[in-house]
């Protein structure tokens, strides 16, 4: 004969001894009234100093947290199975409770950092008052410098012609012009096109919009026999 422990639940240890006690089974609203739960605590506070005392009606039960475990201990034995206002109280033990002092305090940011809070801290000690330096003078950066003096460059003449140059408009251009790609540096190949950003600041470059006039239908009379019906 054998028996199948499989569908057993799992052996839980029993939560071992602490300062915190869950008195629970306190089915009885009217245990929560002001004055019983004052009783209570008081008759709890005979037998052991309370550190923290908390109802909890919802939950049908009193969280109480003492200064040491030996008093959670007796506590427990005194209230575990006893009788409340008709109710078979049970207690349990909690998670141990720390009842240590500790700073609360919020932790200053780091010493790198301390001039990005506003208003700022005093400065760190060696601190020194210097001059700040003079504005910049370089209006741009130096890609954008260069990028600019580019522009003012004189078209070059000895590019081979290219399949897919554009028929001039005869349109006066201003002579600046940039190379963006040049067929020599890439195998100078017929087939490959010159490409050149040329630049026409300082052009009055009419739209072809502005030439269209516009259309004037007239619309003729209709017959004045039918004005008449």
């Amino acid at each position: 004969m054998s028996i199948d422990l499989s569908g057993m639940p799992p052996f839980q240890m029993p939560t071992p001894p602490s300062n915190t006690l869950l008195i629970t089974n306190l089915n009885n609203p009217e245990i929560f009234r002001p004055d019983n739960i004052q009783t209570i605590k008081e008759l709890i506070n005979a037998s052991a100093p309370i550190h923290s005392w908390a109802p909890l009606k919802s939950f049908r039960r009193i969280i109480v947290t003492l200064f040491d475990d030996e008093a959670g201990i007796r506590i427990k034995k005194i209230l575990d199975g006893e009788l409340i206002m008709g109710e078979r109280v049970k207690v349990y033990f909690g998670h141990p409770t720390s009842i240590a002092p500790k700073d609360e305090h919020l932790n200053l940011p780091d010493a790198g950092k301390l001039f990005f809070i506003s208003p700022p801290p005093s400065p760190p000690h060696g601190w020194e008052v210097r001059l700040e330096d003079a504005p910049n003078k370089q209006v741009h950066a130096e890609d954008l410098a260069e990028a600019l003096a580019k522009l003012h460059h004189k078209p070059r003449t000895d590019l081979p012609a290219s399949p897919m140059s554009a028929v001039s408009d005869g349109r006066q251009r201003s002579g600046s012009a940039t190379m963006i790609y040049n067929p020599s540096e890439h195998g100078n190949s017929p087939g490959l096109p010159a490409i050149e950003v040329e630049d026409f600041t300082g052009e009055n470059i009419v739209s072809p919009i502005e030439f269209e006039k516009p259309i004037f239908a007239h619309t003729s009379r209709p017959p004045i026999e039918l004005m008449e019906q």
